[in-house]
């Protein structure tokens, strides 16, 4: 594992537990080579003060990005990853270095659309762009779904894509969808 390159999970947990499905993601990820942040999950009162399809982005806002800037100065670059993130077995930490990704890029999502990109499961950000992700962070002046960000970003040419997605998301119940959202039976 490199401790240059962390991933920090975007996770809650009710009543002091968390989903089924992270520690089962945490696994493999690890497995993968991967070096995850400490877990920091939110506890937003959903849906009656937070909308749940905004947690994920007030997640990556109010929680990840301070770690981030906190750790700045010891690290190359770090991930966002959902909770429920199932990284392919064929991609490992030493697939991602081969990459020599230079610009923040979306590398798990579960299917890009004309106009929109759907799942932030896995996305890189080099530590140098950071600076301007806050910035980006911080004209957002409405809530949104975390993927409708991270399109805008996609959008404006700050975020590349690669053309197939290295991750998955695992089979779980979803608050935003209110439902059971599809994937990987684990």
């Amino acid at each position: 594992m490199n401790k240059e390159y962390p991933i920090d999970y975007i996770t809650y947990e009710k009543n002091g537990v968390l989903p089924k499905e992270v520690p089962l993601s945490i696994k493999n990820t690890i497995a993968r080579g991967f070096d995850i942040l400490e877990l920091t999950p939110d506890q937003y009162d959903v849906p009656n003060k937070v909308k749940a399809h905004h947690a994920g982005y007030i997640h990556i806002r109010d929680i990840t990005m301070p770690k981030i800037i906190e750790m700045r100065e010891s690290i190359k670059g770090f991930f966002i990853a959902e909770g429920d993130v199932w990284i392919n077995k064929d991609f490992t930490f030493d697939k991602f270095i081969e990459l020599k990704l230079t610009k923040p890029t979306w590398l798990g999502y579960k299917k890009k659309l004309s106009d929109y990109i759907v799942g932030n499961f896995l996305i890189y950000i080099p530590i140098e762009y950071l600076d301007e992700l806050i910035e980006y962070f911080k004209n957002q002046k409405k809530l949104l779904y975390s993927d409708r960000f991270f399109t805008k970003l996609y959008d404006c040419g700050w975020l590349d894509i690669i053309d197939i997605s290295v991750a998955n998301e695992i089979e779980h119940y979803s608050n935003v969808y209110g439902g059971i959202r599809k994937g990987l039976s684990i």
